[in-house]
């Protein structure tokens, strides 16, 4: 059997097969999901919106980014994990993947839970006006072990809370768990078999989307890890037809892969059925991963390769900055007797929230993420030592 080492669980070099422009494309979801909250603050709190919502649905369906996360991180894994678990499978070896996405996603996890604990306390205590109605339910201490224990997308409780993108944190990480078997099931040795997990996986997405309360995919707290699953299930199956080259010539043009992405855009904008972004968003990832003409420069620019590599960081820390807007904000407006914002209020709004994110994001990339990823290698070792101290 293959020997699995520690760098067998870190993600590929550039001659492994890296891709970059993937990188990109999640910087730009993880920015868009952003906006999409940075609008829901100024909506609920009555206070004005980013774009007119009843000509645009750019913003308002500014969610589906995170079916784009899920998809991507199916397609992603299989690239990192699929035959190397198929090729070495043990006790051993499933450990080590389980401790790379733990350590991947945990420490984040819960340093924006401390945080959010510590602007619970003292808000509580320096600012006790703030705290509306919504305060009992995002910062419910009943919800937060929960979320501690990465249960924070199966129904245990009826609403958001806490770090509210970090529902889709707690449904990945059960996935991560479901995957070891997906890996094994999904394979380009059997294409039609792998064409009929990914159908079975859409039509399971459409019963749950349709037997929702709203019909959409904005489905989180309750259900978010069915609809986690069956996208992440959809991205390890796109990896398999990409790996045997399908439509490569017709998908790897830039006039295809920029076809795509306004056809995205025509779907947020005029509010399409949401299952439409699902297969759009395949063949975007497949489109940018093949191309290396004009889509290639762009993704490869240095702004956008920055965003990606700090995505997750931004994705945790709005979770943050939206606590601390949503609460402070309607007291900024009330203290200036302010019935809504006016243009240049929501801007200067707009560019402190983007601002404070993408700043804090950078920190905690550098000072929670990489020392995370360091504390998994460190101990890997560790136990490799150990293990070889026993043999001999």
């Amino acid at each position: 059997m293959t020997k699995f080492n520690v760098g067998d669980v870190s993600p590929p070099t550039q001659s492994q097969g890296y891709f970059s422009t993937l990188t990109a494309l999640r910087g730009i979801a993880a920015i868009w999901v952003m906006l999409f909250h940075i609008d829901v603050i100024v909506y609920y709190r009555e206070l004005g919106t980013l774009l007119p919502r009843e000509y645009s649905g750019l913003l308002t369906q500014g969610y589906l980014w995170v079916d784009f996360f899920f998809v991507l991180s199916g397609f992603v894994l299989m690239h990192v994990y699929g035959s190397r678990l198929e090729q070495s499978l043990s006790l051993s070896t499933v450990k080590r993947y389980l401790l790379a996405r733990f350590f991947r996603i945990y420490p984040l996890h819960l340093f924006t839970l401390i945080l959010l604990a510590v602007f619970a306390m003292a808000t509580s205590q320096l600012l006790p006006q703030v705290m509306d109605g919504s305060w009992v339910n995002y910062f419910d201490e009943q919800a937060f072990l929960s979320n501690v224990l990465l249960l924070n997308a199966v129904g245990i409780h009826d609403t958001l809370s806490w770090n509210i993108v970090a529902w889709s944190i707690g449904a990945e990480w059960w996935v991560y768990i479901a995957a070891i078997g997906l890996f094994f099931a999904v394979n380009v040795k059997h294409p039609i078999r792998t064409l009929l997990i990914a159908v079975i996986n859409m039509a399971a997405l459409t019963l749950l989307v349709y037997s929702s309360q709203n019909q959409n995919l904005d489905i989180t707290y309750d259900r978010g890890i069915f609809r986690c699953l069956f996208e992440f299930t959809i991205g390890t199956c796109l990896y398999v037809f990409y790996q045997r080259g399908i439509a490569k010539q017709w998908l790897s043009r830039s006039i295809f892969t920029l076809t795509v992405s306004l056809l995205i855009v025509a779907v947020l904008h005029w509010r399409l059925n949401d299952l439409l972004v699902i297969p759009l968003f395949c063949l975007l990832i497949v489109g940018a991963v093949y191309n290396k003409s004009a889509v290639y420069s762009l993704l490869m620019g240095s702004v956008l390769q920055y965003l990606g590599k700090i995505s997750y960081s931004i994705y945790m820390i709005h979770g943050v900055c939206f606590m601390l807007f949503w609460f402070l904000l309607p007291e900024f407006a009330l203290s200036q007797q302010l019935e809504s914002l006016s243009p240049i209020q929501i801007t200067i709004y707009c560019c402190s929230f983007i601002g404070l994110t993408i700043g804090s994001a950078a920190l905690s990339f550098r000072f929670i993420e990489v020392p995370g990823r360091t504390l998994f290698r460190s101990r890997i070792r560790t136990s490799e030592k150990n293990n070889d101290l026993k043999i001999n």
